[in-house]
């Protein structure tokens, strides 16, 4: 067995189900993550923001509308609103009514039969306290040594190793127009100091996956094709994160 550097013990590459399992059920819902216990996933990405009355939601998107027609920020808006939310409706009638969860939540469902994957979302240089709050919450539900905490933000990253320096930090980037064009080759880690770098995979090749692997645990994100998850597996990647993690687990992808 190929040994995940992240975790250690843990096979590599250690399989994230990206927002859950958003091809069966609604991304980043409680149902999605229940998908991930059904089929066995290892691993779990999810994203994580504070709202206004200062609770941590589990939600992707800095604006709500997407998924439930709202057009408002989770920054800009408290719980009651956004609880009153149906976060289910845009993916099929089954799941009318669901509501964006609770980071709590989540780890109640989840606990300790998963590794995660959590994504820090934050735009701001500003401290909102959203590192200080996550931290506290792996701590009250004993899951130090199961965390990696991943962000686009370097600042997020360098603060939230400021909060715990035990749990791995793993830089996020791309070449997507939303992304500062001075942090997509991944130079937010001169800032961050991270432990681990996850860039898009179409900017993983074995030359840089070859640089990183000697100073760095080195995940991708978000592979669905047979091919490049083949060819990551032989390079022996750490972490994959995927929308498919009920076809790769299930071996339906694997030689």
């Amino acid at each position: 067995m190929t040994e995940s550097h992240i975790f250690r013990g843990e096979k590599a590459p250690l399989l994230f189900g990206h927002r859950g399992c958003p091809k069966l059920a609604p991304e980043n819902n409680l149902s999605s993550f229940q998908k991930i216990l059904d089929y066995g996933v290892p691993g779990v990405e999810l994203d994580v923001q504070i709202c206004r009355s200062g609770e941590l939601v589990v939600y992707h998107d800095n604006n709500m509308k997407r998924t439930t027609g709202f057009d408002g920020f989770i920054k800009d808006h408290d719980l009651t609103q956004i609880r009153s939310l149906d976060n289910g409706s845009f993916f099929s009638d089954e799941f009318k009514g669901e509501k964006i969860p609770l980071f709590e939540e989540v780890l109640q469902l989840l606990g300790d039969k998963v590794f995660y994957d959590i994504e820090l979302k934050t735009e701001t240089l500003k401290n909102f306290g959203l590192e200080k709050k996550v931290n506290h919450m792996i701590q009250d539900f004993n899951l130090e040594k199961r965390v990696l905490i991943s962000s686009f933000n370097p600042m997020t990253l360098k603060r939230f190793g400021k909060e715990n320096r035990n749990i791995p930090l793993s830089l996020i980037y791309s070449e997507n127009n939303e992304v500062p064009a001075y942090l997509r080759k991944g130079q937010g880690r001169y800032i961050a100091g991270p432990t681990g770098m996850k860039p898009d995979h179409r900017l993983l090749d074995k030359t840089l996956f070859e640089k990183f692997k000697k100073k760095y645990d080195v995940m991708t994100w978000t592979v669905d094709d047979e091919d490049i998850f083949k060819k990551l597996v032989r390079w022996n990647v750490d972490g994959i994160c995927t929308n498919r993690g009920d076809y790769f687990e299930s071996g339906k992808f694997i030689d």
